[in-house]
């Protein structure tokens, strides 16, 4: 029989026969080292009891402490008699047991293929990183429910990006509005991680992006603006206009400010079992224009960033946790890269196919820790784009594989307002998951064992229903940041996008991203509603055949693609060669006010209030847009 799994093993060596799966029996375990392995069999194993294993007493499955074949790796047996999973460690023997799920899942009822895996992992850090700050708190059962997922295809690590959506007693007023995670989500995450061998590492902003608490009243004298987007730096018109908003940054010249993450940090890491904890500090745009700018010009900007960071970690000291940090501003400072600390960990991160991956090595040449950090490519976008996505992932993970990096963090933002639904991103999220465990896996084949194993489905037009459709949402052009049809989604009527013009493009052919000139005019509408189309009946087959989309996933997927086709549509009408009226962009607008309504329902389902008021606002600007129209 052929076995879709993922990751995919390192080594599969069919056997002989099978192993008929009595009714009632025994999972024996070495010791009680091995209790959430044994919870884990439970899901393929529910008739059968849990005991210590004993010499010539048979058992269906017998879990042990053993040499694996490599560290971090096991080593599954099934044979007639039974199936056995041995590993050095409690966490390697937890991996195996999610491998013989798979493999049950996918076999006849009552029995197991004879075979025998040898699988181990290329990194010993394999972790995600999923924005909740972004306008998207999801529920509690959500969380624990994605722990559950992610350890089933042999994440070990789970990070989750925070600003201001913690409920600190000492300061209530960060959070308020947001629904915010409190310290007993936090607790209740951290245990079920445990349960499933993943690590829980705090993460919080503590140095830019920090918007939403520094332009409080309470806090704007701890910014680096003064919390009013003064400066006086004469280089400040540089700052991207992203970043230009009031209390972008805190300032480091201004000792309540580390008095101030003293005091979050006293409330925050003592509730994570983890001795890590990511202090994040990117993109700090504004660094030494204002409250710091006399200090920086005496100690210099790239000075002012290092010191900020290694007061961090004496400040995480005091609660038992080591740091990392996201390296994007100490690059600009290549001679301080060797004065990090050995015990911080640099966070590499960069989103695109083409990104210069092999500069991983400025870390490793300093023998300074590092993990590389890919994307899921699903922010500003409708739905992900999954070829970039894929050359990211894969090109990181080469990259750090060749140069010694500690781990892979695999992340998922929100930018925008968060209006990419986490159910979308899970393609991202376990191609991420499979190429820190195995490099060497067929990446032609990635998206059938997905559908396989995530889906449960095996459906062959459902497999290039989602290439087609990351392909779709792929398209990005020059002067327009990420998936153009988000774009095109919120656009004006007068927006330029419809300006009869070529523009630059990435646009993906098969497995190959190029480079061309298109024109977004009523054309390519026609054409994109036409693949959506089949898109959109291949999800329609799949979410109705038995035992299918066992996540629920499928109708956040499927309304991505009625997103999509709302933008072709849009650009059917106002594009070039467009059939444009009055009535039309009625149309358009009552088609968007039911998208509203169906993005609410959504979004409700699985998460928090939050701030969906950022997204629904978007909507009912672009519906005001096109009734002026």
């Amino acid at each position: 029989m052929t076995l879709d799994l993922v990751p995919q093993p390192r080594a599969i060596f069919p056997l002989r026969g099978c192993f008929r799966i009595p009714r009632t029996g025994v999972v024996a375990v070495s010791d009680h080292t091995l209790s959430a392995a044994a919870e884990a069999a439970q899901a393929v194993l529910p008739r059968h009891r849990t005991a210590v294993a004993a010499t010539r007493v048979p058992a269906s499955l017998t879990l042990r402490h053993g040499r694996g074949p490599r560290p971090g790796g096991y080593r599954l047996t099934i044979a007639g008699d039974g199936a056995e999973i041995v590993a050095a460690s409690p966490s390697a023997v937890c991996h195996g047991v999610q491998t013989l799920r798979q493999i049950a899942a996918q076999s006849p009822a009552g029995a197991w293929p004879a075979l025998r895996i040898d699988d181990w992992p290329a990194f010993a850090n394999r972790g995600v990183y999923l924005d909740v700050s972004r306008g998207r708190v999801p529920k509690i059962e959500r969380f624990l429910q994605a722990a559950d997922l992610l350890a089933a295809h042999k994440v070990n690590q789970i990070q989750l990006y925070i600003e201001h959506t913690f409920a600190f007693r000492g300061h209530p007023d960060i959070g308020r509005g947001a629904s915010p995670l409190t310290p007993g989500d936090i607790l209740a995450l951290d245990a079920r991680c445990r349960r499933r061998c993943i690590e829980l590492v705090p993460s919080l902003a503590c140095f830019g992006h920090l918007a939403k608490v520094l332009r409080l009243p309470a806090y704007r004298q701890l910014a680096e603006d003064w919390g009013i987007g003064r400066y006086t730096s004469p280089d400040a018109h540089t700052i991207p206009a992203w970043a230009r908003r009031k209390g972008w940054s805190l300032a480091p010249a201004n000792p309540a400010a580390h008095r101030f993450l003293d005091a979050l940090f006293a409330e925050f890491l003592p509730l994570f079992s983890s001795g890590q904890f990511n202090v994040c500090c990117d993109e700090t745009m504004d660094l030494g224009m204002g409250q710091s700018y006399a200090l920086a010009r005496r100690k210099g900007r790239g000075r002012l960033y290092l010191d900020h960071i290694l007061r961090l970690r004496d400040l995480a000291g005091k609660y038992g946790k080591r740091i990392l940090f996201w390296g994007d501003i100490i690059r600009r400072y290549p001679e301080l890269i060797p004065e990090i600390p050995k015990d911080v960990t640099v966070l590499d991160w960069g989103y695109t196919h083409d990104h210069p991956f092999e500069r991983v090595k400025d870390f490793r040449g300093a023998g300074v820790p590092f993990y590389v950090c890919p994307g899921t490519s699903g922010w500003c976008s409708l739905f992900p784009r999954l070829p970039e996505a894929a050359a990211n992932i894969r090109g990181f993970v080469a990259a750090g594989r060749r140069h010694g990096a500690a781990g892979v963090l695999n992340t998922d933002w929100g930018d925008g307002g968060h209006f990419n639904f986490l159910e979308l991103s899970w393609h991202g999220l376990l191609c991420g998951a499979e190429q820190a465990w195995n490099p060497d896996a067929d990446p032609a084949s990635f998206t059938r064992r997905f559908a396989r194993v995530f889906l449960g489905t095996g459906d062959a037009g459902l497999v290039r229903a989602i290439d087609d459709l990351g392909r779709i949402s792929g398209l990005c052009v020059d002067g327009y940041y990420q998936s153009v049809w988000q774009h095109i989604f919120f656009a004006r009527p007068d927006s330029g996008l419809f300006a009869p013009a070529a523009r630059g493009a990435w646009v993906y052919q098969g497995d190959r991203i190029e480079k061309r000139d298109i024109v977004l005019d009523a054309r390519l509408g026609r054409q994109t509603l036409a693949r959506l189309g089949v898109i959109s009946k291949a999800l329609d087959r799949a979410a109705g055949a038995p035992g299918a989309d066992p996540n629920a996933i499928l109708p956040y997927w499927s309304f991505a693609v009625a997103t999509l086709a709302h933008a072709a549509r849009k650009l059917t009408i106002l594009g070039n060669g467009g059939r444009d009226s009055a009535g039309r962009r009625r149309g358009l607008r009552r088609e968007m006010a039911g998208l509203l309504r169906g993005f609410q329902q959504l979004w409700r389902a699985r998460n928090r209030p939050s701030e969906i008021r950022i997204t629904v606002a978007r909507y009912r600007a672009a519906m005001r847009a096109l009734e002026r129209g």
